[in-house]
């Protein structure tokens, strides 16, 4: 790509610049979750929906194609679309299954759910690691899928 290509087309400017990151850190694409997180917005709110998209068109597109960091704009991104899915908190689970209110930048090895306030409710995922931990494993079947047996092996 040619570096007019890239000033005229911000989103093939952001969508290299995560590749890049995804290959340098070996983090897990956030695009997927994020895809699935507006399937599941559209259905219960379109306003909310709407605002996604917009706010994926004029910030994420643009702050990645002008420098931000990808990965953390992501899921900055991500956590944009959970908070108009319900009020939450956004909380960070290291590799030994410790929880920490989330603070960027983001860290590729975290596992990172939003919970609903007042505690009632699945928590949302927002970012996973390429290969979670088994105790980020457990948290996630438990906090996000409702799964109360552990996996097998």
């Amino acid at each position: 790509m040619t570096s007019t290509d890239q000033t005229e087309n911000p989103q093939a400017l952001a969508d290299e610049r995560l590749e890049v990151a995804l290959e340098k850190t070996g983090a897990r694409d956030p695009r997927a979750v994020c895809r699935e997180r507006l399937r599941q917005l559209k259905s219960v709110d379109e306003a909310a929906f709407e605002q996604a998209l917009g706010h994926y068109r004029d910030r994420l597109v643009p702050a990645i194609a002008a420098g931000e960091e990808p990965l953390t704009a992501w899921v900055e991104y991500g956590r944009t679309i959970a908070r108009l899915t319900f009020h939450g908190r956004t909380v960070a689970i290291d590799r030994t299954g410790l929880a920490r209110e989330y603070a960027t930048p983001a860290d590729p090895e975290a596992l990172v759910l939003h919970l609903p306030g007042g505690g009632k409710g699945r928590a949302l995922l927002v970012a996973q690691p390429r290969d979670p931990s088994p105790a980020q494993q457990a948290t996630r079947d438990l906090l996000v899928d409702g799964r109360s047996t552990m996996r097998e092996g």
